[in-house]
């Protein structure tokens, strides 16, 4: 969307909006601008919410598997959750062979990894960045 399609949304001139744009990025409001990609058009067709515990909760195990699996581009999302598990991964891949590579090669090879609980996703009804205004 263009900088003169918002001001005309909210009513306010181009330049103002351009202001008011530029406050909310400098003060952090706005992290940043992305374009939303098809993941099944780009190839991931298997989208899966992987359950993580660890086995090891000490301080040393918690941040090494945080930096390694935030490196990992099948990794959309890292959640480190209360429960009975310790972290919930959102992940991405072409397909069951790829995950499987991901879990033994990968994932399961992070000292301090105990169980992953894998959730495969059938459907989606709702995916979004948007926080409510």
């Amino acid at each position: 969307m263009t900088n003169a399609e918002l001001a005309r949304r909210i009513n306010l001139s181009a330049p103002s909006t351009l202001q008011r744009l530029r406050k909310l990025e400098e003060s952090g409001v706005i992290k940043g601008y992305s374009a939303e990609l098809d993941r099944d058009n780009m190839g991931y067709g298997l989208l899966v919410i992987a359950l993580v515990s660890l086995s090891l909760h000490q301080e040393k195990a918690i941040e090494t598997f945080r930096e390694t699996v935030t490196k990992m581009e099948e990794v959309q999302e890292v959640l480190h959750i209360s429960g009975d598990h310790d972290f919930m991964l959102k992940i991405i891949v072409p397909d069951m062979h790829s995950y499987r590579d991901l879990i033994y090669d990968t994932l399961s090879q992070i000292p301090g990894v105990g169980r992953i609980h894998s959730c495969f996703v059938l459907g989606l009804d709702k995916e979004t960045r948007e926080l409510p205004l």
